[in-house]
């Protein structure tokens, strides 16, 4: 399990040298400090630029998604990146149309997990909605689009979520996408936000789902559900 850095911890290590290399932990062995993933947050300076970063991957992920997926909503000013307190989220500082990525404490020191956190919180950034609620079809295209982009980008096909509210929600949608990909953005050809998709629209790009799966991806994403049941087998 990735241990938990606390914005504490955060700035200690950042304070102590982040330039030049990984940083080496000086605290006891039984308590080992988390070493910062400064390669995410410092740039370095290369022959054609940069070298990327946080800032820089978001720019390739938002062109990939926008490939894929559809147009961004572009009345949303995009401000940043920042490390959350827990999850990975979206938040919208005051009401003046911007919004923050949040990532979760973990990606500050594991460069692999920040950009699949940051993956999957670009499909949000294509509509945001304020601060309400996804739809699961919403979920499962960010967790889709966020394993695509660690197999294309990094070699990397063996991510996946391991909470079983997202891990439904996909399963719902991958062999589609696998087939097809941009019948999302078919979909999201119309409207930008996911939450104003219909049913029979949903059904046009995913004809082999049955009318429960159906209400099941346009309803509202529950993060905690616990919900035993499972996704009906195609037909």
């Amino acid at each position: 399990m990735t241990q938990k850095l606390s914005r504490k911890d955060f700035f200690r290590i950042a304070a102590s040298g982040v330039a030049g290399g990984s940083i080496i932990s000086k605290a006891r062995a039984a308590d080992p400090m988390p070493s910062l993933a400064s390669d995410l947050f410092f740039a370095t300076r290369i022959p054609n630029g940069y070298t990327w970063t946080l800032a820089s991957r978001l720019g390739d992920m938002l062109c990939l998604a926008e490939d894929l997926l559809g147009p961004r909503d572009l009345t949303y000013t995009i401000l940043g990146i920042e490390i959350g307190p827990d999850i990975p989220r979206l938040w919208y500082p005051g009401s003046r149309h911007s919004v923050i990525v949040q990532l979760a404490p973990s990606a500050a020191t594991d460069a692999a997990r920040a950009c699949y956190q940051l993956a999957h919180e670009t499909v949000h950034l294509l509509a945001p909605n304020g601060g309400g609620p996804a739809t699961n079809l919403e979920e499962a295209v960010a967790c889709y689009f966020a394993a695509y982009f660690m197999k294309s980008r990094f070699a990397q096909p063996a991510w996946h979520p391991d909470i079983p509210s997202y891990s439904r929600a996909l399963s719902l949608i991958s062999q589609r996408m696998d087939a097809d990909v941009r019948c999302i953005k078919r979909l999201r050809s119309r409207q930008l936000s996911f939450s104003d998709i219909k049913k029979e629209q949903l059904l046009a790009e995913f004809p082999d789902l049955r009318s429960g799966d159906l209400d099941f991806l346009l309803a509202k994403f529950d993060r905690e559900g616990t919900s035993n049941d499972t996704p009906s087998p195609p037909r």
